[in-house]
């Protein structure tokens, strides 16, 4: 339907209208729910429980217990029309079905694009009251109708602007919609984005990548600490996501190895002066210490990253293959440890050549994984086929491993293929190959 790809592209410019005006603090709903449109082209959150009902003009979502009641609606656009005006038109529209429906308190702002006002219906003890927010969109030719009533005796201001705000603020194309500030889901999706970005941070300053189950174990650890800060002590935190995206912008490989240095730096001395009994510290300097293990010497040595790494990314990659979900976390340990035991065993096998190639995996790996957790969906397309084209063809993945050739893996074109794509389309990555991880 047209109007919900105009309302997809259009609804980026309603985000934080409403703060403009709503200023609930003291009654904030904490339990939120995310809608995704069957297209996938537009999302936001809504009150959990209620009932999300989609028609060719809009949305209605409701409780069938508390009869409160919010709407988004698509309106003609009219390009003479100010906000306050399309909203009297579909007033006069509800009123004609609903003659009891009032709005009153027009508040516009300057630009006369959007306008909030008073919504009533009826009066005494059946009456119903709330709020409503115009938006007259110029950029997309599309006027947005919003509003939120409950009944009087269950009325109050404060829930009211907080359901209104929350909904609208959530509005996203694409299922990119944020949980409304201040709810739970927005508490704990900051925790998870501080927790990554910090991993993150800290892999780069080591130039030594952490293996999967390494990174699991450290965010597990690190989510349950942040959520027993208070917001001041999370706030710190807070800068960790945004340095993330400052490092993936750098394209100077010589501001990268400088960043990097500058990071190492801070890094080492934080670990240092912490406790070392403290178990992120204790996690973060176990890691530290086994990167550069060698668990089969030689010319080439294999070290325990390098094999980490590349029983990992065979693990996910034949999970692919078998239509397993695009998840990292979802291989198992027992696998990766099988697949890294074989590894061991033929690494005297391989060619100088073969053997440069695994080394190399672990930055290949950790690319791949930021790019599916950070990148967007065109990076995240692009990872999964990278990783997936990786398997020989014709190999038929089990999980008891018989089947599974190290030999036959490295022996295929695409394992060496990926290596050079993978860095081609990260920028960041290149500067870690060339000037960081020292491959």
């Amino acid at each position: 339907m047209m109007w919900r790809r105009q309302l997809a592209l259009g609804a980026l410019l309603v985000l934080l209208v409403c703060s403009t005006f709503c200023n609930a603090s003291s009654e904030r709903l904490t339990s939120w729910s995310h809608y995704l449109g069957p297209d996938g082209s537009v999302s936001f959150y809504y009150p959990e429980g209620w009932i999300v009902e989609e028609d060719e003009s809009g949305f209605m979502i409701y409780d069938e217990e508390s009869f409160e009641q919010l709407w988004l609606v698509i309106l003609p656009y009219e390009r003479i029309w100010t906000a306050q005006e399309h909203a009297e038109f579909f007033l006069a529209l509800i009123q004609e079905d609903y003659p009891d429906m009032d709005g009153s308190n027009w508040e516009p702002d300057e630009s006369g694009n959007v306008v909030v006002f008073d919504l009533q219906y009826g009066t005494g003890q059946e009456s119903a009251h709330g709020y409503g927010l115009m938006i007259k969109d110029t950029a997309y030719e599309q006027a947005l109708w919003f509003h939120y009533l409950a009944p009087q005796y269950m009325f109050s201001e404060d829930r009211g602007l907080s359901i209104l705000e929350g909904f609208v603020n959530s509005l996203a194309s694409g299922a990119e919609s944020a949980p409304p500030a201040g709810s739970e889901s927005a508490r704990m999706e900051r925790i998870n984005r501080n927790a990554d970005g910090f991993l993150f941070i800290l892999e780069f300053a080591l130039g030594s990548p952490l293996s999967l189950a390494e990174e699991t174990l450290i965010a597990t650890e690190l989510k349950e600490v942040l959520m027993e800060y208070s917001e001041e002590e999370l706030a710190g935190f807070d800068e960790y996501p945004l340095f993330v995206q400052f490092i993936m912008s750098l394209q100077d490989q010589e501001e990268l190895a400088e960043v990097k240095l500058s990071l190492e730096e801070s890094v080492w001395g934080w670990v240092e002066e912490s406790d070392p009994d403290d178990p992120i510290v204790s996690l973060i300097r176990e890691a530290m210490l086994q990167a550069d293990r060698i668990i089969v010497p030689g010319r080439t040595p294999l070290t325990e990253v390098a094999a980490m790494a590349y029983a990992e990314f065979v693990a996910f990659a034949e999970h692919l293959w078998n239509g397993g979900i695009a998840d990292p976390g979802a291989i198992s340990d027992g696998e990766v440890q099988e697949i890294k035991e074989q590894l061991v065993e033929a690494w005297g096998e391989f060619s100088q050549e073969e053997k440069e190639q695994v080394l190399q995996l672990p930055a290949v790996w950790t690319t791949l994984r930021r790019t599916l957790y950070h990148g967007d969906e065109a990076a995240r397309e692009h990872a999964l086929l990278l990783i997936s084209n990786a398997v020989p063809q014709g190999t038929e993945a089990t999980s008891d491993g018989e089947t599974y050739n190290p030999n036959k893996w490295l022996n295929h074109q695409a394992t060496l293929a990926i290596q050079q794509q993978t860095f081609n389309h990260y920028m960041w990555s290149v500067g870690y190959h060339s000037t960081i991880w020292g491959f």
